[in-house]
């Protein structure tokens, strides 16, 4: 039989490649004290929108976690320049969020580890605890879930390999079946505490209604569809956005919780790919691309406004 040939352009196998080797690369950390400010940003592996001002946005990167702020330039959050590969943040609470990924020199040094498991920080990412799986799971997708009180999601590309599924509340963790499930390059929780969970991957948009056991393909998206980044609204659940990379790209809205789907007013263009989606409590959305742009829609994706071009401010 021959091999079934990856889909993937060869410019996001590249941007993949990256980051899957960024654990090797982990050991290679700056470990000089890091200025407040960055000069650019780069490898943007995910995004946060402020839940107290929604102006405010978090950019989860290779070398740390960068806010951005109207009228000034980006600042560094924390001491730690952990790689942050998988990144998601609860939705009210904007102390709390959660990431993955390869931990700074300092970190690798003490704990000997290249994957950090599931790190939790209770101050916005000033600080970060090991919350589960360290040196067990590196998730390069990450979700929040209301289900059971408050559940994460998580795809791991290395050690246990997969689906897992991580209490908020014990930080128990289980290795889901996640039947029909692979080539996961992104997970989107709904806002609600029994509603489902989607997966773009490599091969169209898959959903579970059953908290992440079976998968199917759900939605009018073509079943070859790359999926790169997914995001529900913070309160709608029927309101989700996606981004198609198949050339030329596009970003994508659902009305309805994934069934049907509609142009949402952005392309990244041909040789470049949406790596990262937040959706705000309002009609506003934040992205980020392969290229290193952020871009912002107050309107629900009508007018953007660009806040980083090539990982530096708009503007500069």
């Amino acid at each position: 039989m021959t091999p079934r040939s990856d889909p993937t352009p060869g410019w996001l196998r590249r941007a993949l490649v990256l980051g899957a080797c960024a654990g090797i690369l982990a050991g290679q950390a700056v470990e000089a004290q890091r200025s407040t400010a960055p000069d650019e940003v780069h490898h943007i592996h995910g995004l946060a929108v402020d839940r107290r001002d929604p102006d405010v946005v978090y950019v989860a990167t290779h070398t740390g976690l960068v806010r951005l702020r109207p009228e000034k330039p980006p600042e560094w959050i924390g001491s730690h320049n952990h790689d942050l590969m998988g990144f998601t943040a609860h939705p009210t609470d904007p102390r709390l969020v959660y990431a993955s990924g390869h931990p700074d020199l300092p970190t690798y040094r003490q704990q000997g580890v290249g994957n950090l498991g599931l790190l939790v920080s209770r101050d916005g990412g000033a600080t970060w605890q090991s919350a589960a799986l360290a040196g067990e799971a590196d998730f390069h997708a990450l979700t929040w879930s209301p289900r059971d009180g408050g559940t994460l999601y998580g795809w791991s590309v290395a050690g246990q390999t997969g689906l897992h599924r991580v209490s908020t509340g014990s930080w128990a963790s289980a290795r889901l079946p996640a039947r029909g499930l692979a080539n996961v390059l992104a997970l989107a929780a709904s806002p609600d505490p029994g509603g489902p969970l989607l997966a773009g991957t490599k091969a169209g948009l898959l959903v579970s209604r059953d908290g992440g056991v079976t998968w199917v393909r759900v939605g009018s998206l073509p079943p070859d569809a790359l999926l790169t980044s997914a995001a529900f609204h913070a309160k709608d659940a029927r309101l989700v956005y996606a981004y198609v990379a198949n050339p030329p790209g596009r970003l994508m809205r659902s009305r309805d919780g994934g069934g049907t789907w509609e142009p949402a007013g952005y392309s990244a263009g041909a040789e470049a790919a949406v790596i990262a989606l937040a959706v705000g409590p309002d009609e506003r959305v934040v992205l980020a691309t392969t290229d290193a742009d952020v871009l912002r829609s107050k309107d629900g994706g009508r007018t953007w406004q660009r806040l980083l071009a090539h990982g530096r401010p708009a503007g500069r």
